[in-house]
């Protein structure tokens, strides 16, 4: 018995310092004067809506600062955030189109899914001490290009996960009015020596009922982080007379 309460305090203190190293990571990302990122965010959708496209990866990029300004760039629009306003242009291209329906789907979810920037890194990570519900690190290690990484495994809140329906999923708040099972929300993070996170894989899940069928959906969003304390957000110009202008 006196065993079995020691490997139990000795789990449950380990459990303690993944989350507390997981979490000072979190802040010691939340804290950082900028950072440069990129990504993508991809649905599994029911069989069917894959096949139209709908499944194709939407991907981002941008750089954002603490003091609020921020650009992001995804398959369809370019946003530029500063002083609390956001304004965006379509990203427009001539792109020849299969007479299938499926390229119009495809570019219909990217619009949809691209219409929302991903909330800047250092707001994410500001919420994961309220949101964060258990943590695990794997025992493998893993190369994030050339830095030594530590894989960390999330559960989340459902609270939390609720919020990342909205925010992963295309139609956004609109997903509130669909009858759906509750969410659940996961991660990964992988941690340099350093204690800075250089990649996220953040995903939640939903089930419910469409033409009668079970159905489960999935989304994921994958991002890498660089240049912490180091990057430099730039205004172009006329973002910045309409910026002025609201």
């Amino acid at each position: 018995m006196a065993r079995f309460l020691i490997a139990t305090a000795l789990v449950l203190a380990l459990a303690r310092d993944e989350k507390s190293d997981l979490l000072a990571a979190a802040k010691k990302a939340a804290e950082a004067r900028s950072c440069s990122f990129r990504g993508e965010t991809r649905l599994v959708l029911p069989e069917g809506l894959d096949r139209a496209g709908g499944g194709d990866p939407v991907k981002f990029e941008g750089k954002a600062d603490r003091d609020g300004n921020a650009w992001v760039k995804t398959d369809a629009f370019e946003f530029v955030m500063a002083g609390g306003k956001t304004v965006v242009r379509p990203v427009s291209e001539w792109k020849p189109l299969r007479d299938d329906g499926a390229d119009v789907q495809r570019l219909l979810y990217q619009g949809l899914s691209g219409a929302r920037p991903p909330r800047p890194p250092h707001e994410e990570f500001a919420t994961w001490a309220r949101s964060v519900m258990t943590v695990k690190r794997a025992e493998a290690k893993e190369m994030i290009g050339d830095r030594e990484t530590r894989l960390y495994e999330i559960e989340f809140t459902s609270e939390h996960a609720r919020e990342l329906v909205q925010s992963l999923f295309p139609m956004g708040k609109w997903m509130d009015r669909i009858p759906l099972e509750r969410p659940t929300g996961s991660a990964k993070a992988w941690i340099d020596n350093d204690g800075r996170i250089l990649k996220t894989e953040i995903s939640t899940k939903i089930a419910g009922s469409l033409q009668g069928s079970q159905v489960q959906l999935v989304a994921t969003r994958t991002t890498t982080f660089s240049d912490y304390d180091n990057t430099k957000v730039q205004i172009p110009d006329d973002a910045r007379k309409i910026l002025d202008s609201k």
